[in-house]
């Protein structure tokens, strides 16, 4: 029996093909350019596109007037997907440059679900030198980066992170969760978070937050290392560089999907 449905468009279809070519354009495309593209009726397009805006899957971009730019709530989906290959080999040369100024373990991790998952990892060229397996479950309330990312979360997806059991890993670790939301408030007026033995004995970590636009925070950078190493007289340049780190992967993770 023949297929009465070959070549006929399903009712998504054109939705699709809209963000498809918008995901082509880093600055986007205006409502005409989407007409010529498509060789859609302007109505049609009008219409498309402001449902794509209502739910979320468009925005209007700042970079030229009235164009359409892939909206938060799809590049959140995208960024929260569980392949992680394209930001391993975004983040390599950025973590390597922050390993070897600072002479300790850098890594990148991300919000996946409701679990922090550490993504890459680079250590530097010494003798002695700790290791972030990527893929590994980061404890949210003793993890640097952990709570460099659930700092800045919605209510609802912090709680249902934290509201967890919270397991004692040393004799550093904080279980109280009352304890905890304090100390995400001070995460939030540092723009930084430190982990003192909570997680392993005897090592510490800084966690930065990596803000991208559109997205939102779901990602942090850490340092991680021996106690003193870290948190001693080295800590403000550490700081610093996490920082700058941050900021850079920052803009070049957001170009990343559509480019």
């Amino acid at each position: 029996m023949e297929d009465q449905s070959a070549g006929k468009e399903r009712p998504l279809d054109r939705y699709v093909a809209v963000l498809e070519r918008v995901a082509e354009f880093n600055d986007g495309l205006s409502a005409l350019e989407v007409e010529r593209l498509l060789q859609l009726p302007k109505t049609t397009v009008n219409r498309l596109l402001k449902t794509l805006v209502e739910a979320e899957l468009l925005e209007i971009g700042s970079s030229k007037a009235r164009s359409y730019v892939l909206g938060g709530r799809l590049l959140r989906l995208l960024h929260t997907s569980p392949n992680d290959g394209w930001i391993e080999s975004v983040a390599q040369k950025p973590l390597q440059s922050l390993a070897e100024a600072t002479g300790e373990t850098a890594f990148l991790v991300k919000l996946s679900g409701h679990e922090i998952r550490s993504v890459s990892t680079e250590a530097p060229d010494t003798p002695v030198r700790t290791y972030v397996v990527p893929g590994r479950v980061m404890p949210p309330h003793a993890s640097a980066t952990a709570k460099a990312i659930l700092a800045w979360q919605p209510e609802a997806i912090l709680e249902s992170i934290i509201g967890q059991p919270m397991e004692r890993l040393t004799t550093n670790t904080n279980v109280n969760r009352a304890a905890l939301r304090k100390e995400l408030e001070e995460v939030r007026r540092l723009g930084y978070a430190v982990e003192r033995g909570e997680h392993v004995p005897g090592l510490a970590s800084i966690g930065c937050p990596v803000l991208t636009p559109q997205i939102g925070i779901i990602y942090a950078v850490g340092l991680t290392g021996p106690f003193d190493r870290i948190t001693g007289t080295a800590f403000d340049s550490h700081v610093k560089a996490l920082q700058e780190t941050a900021a850079f992967l920052g803009r070049i993770i957001t170009r990343q999907p559509s480019s």
